[in-house]
């Protein structure tokens, strides 16, 4: 049974957003390209305050920058493993059909921008092993917006999302590769601009600075870059975090609905399970 280690009491709900790699950067240089289908604001279900809530995984909360509300789970590593997974099916990944195969999963989210033929579109370890090597080319979209960036879980418990041209794979256990980089050394991108119009729906991961506790965070209606790397840093205590993805992406939480297969298939995956 899931240990309850929330000072919030939310109720857990699928949270929808994102999209694959064709959304175009939020970026003063960049050249806007076609996106995948997304759910609308309206469609998208958040967590609400409840005073029967569904079981707890870590800390829910929602935060909020300039009116922007967020949900947010906060996972200390001594009490949550966190595993990075991609099952390599040919028709990708869907959630629901993942957590009937992995009924102890607490949380689970897509994990990272991935190719139309559904493979992640940079380096992932899952087990030790490495299933997708690391991406250093240039390119389009919000991937290569440089620098991009790894989160990495270490065979020490710790965690850590660093500059991808600085990634070492000594002592990594699972790691998944996305970009932009939100915040980098407690700074934010350098493409990044406040005010910007450049909005969708945001997934992303976040590391404390001495790599003990995961932030895993999800916009609830729409956002730009800068708005959301301001939630890692001036609110969650981030000095480095890491975008996943955008209009498709699913955060799930133990006691919610399933994930609704509408939004995928995916490719790689973090799944959040009890020590």
């Amino acid at each position: 049974m899931l240990r309850a280690r929330s000072i919030v009491a939310l109720a857990a709900a699928a949270l929808l957003a994102g999209c694959s790699g064709a959304t175009a950067p939020d970026a003063s240089t960049a050249t806007p390209t076609a996106a995948s289908p997304a759910a609308s604001a309206s469609s998208m279900s958040a967590p609400t305050a409840s005073d029967e809530p569904a079981a707890i995984v870590g800390t829910l909360s929602n935060p909020e920058v300039d009116g922007h509300r967020f949900a947010v789970l906060t996972l200390p590593l001594e009490e949550w493993e966190v595993r990075v997974d991609w099952p390599q099916e040919d028709d990708g990944t869907d959630l629901a059909v993942y957590l009937a195969d992995h009924p102890e999963i607490a949380a689970l989210t897509n994990a990272g921008i991935f190719s139309d033929d559904l493979r992640p579109g940079g380096l992932l370890v899952s087990d030790g092993e490495v299933l997708r090597d690391l991406n250093l080319a240039d390119g389009g979209g919000n991937f290569h917006l440089k620098p991009n960036a790894v989160f990495a879980v270490h065979d020490d418990g710790t965690a850590e999302v660093v500059d991808s041209t600085a990634y070492d794979p000594a002592g990594v256990t699972y790691a998944t590769q996305s970009g932009p980089a939100l915040v980098l050394d407690g700074e934010i991108h350098p493409e990044f601009r406040e005010g910007s119009v450049n909005t969708a729906v945001r997934s992303g991961v976040g590391v404390s600075p001495d790599g003990t506790t995961v932030h895993l965070a999800l916009s609830l209606g729409f956002v730009n870059l800068w708005d959301f790397a301001t939630l890692f840093r001036d609110v969650l205590g981030c000095d480095d975090a890491l975008y996943l993805d955008g209009q498709i992406s699913q955060l799930w939480i133990t006691g919610a609905p399933e994930p609704t297969p509408y939004l995928g298939p995916y490719a790689g995956v973090i799944a959040v399970y009890p020590r």
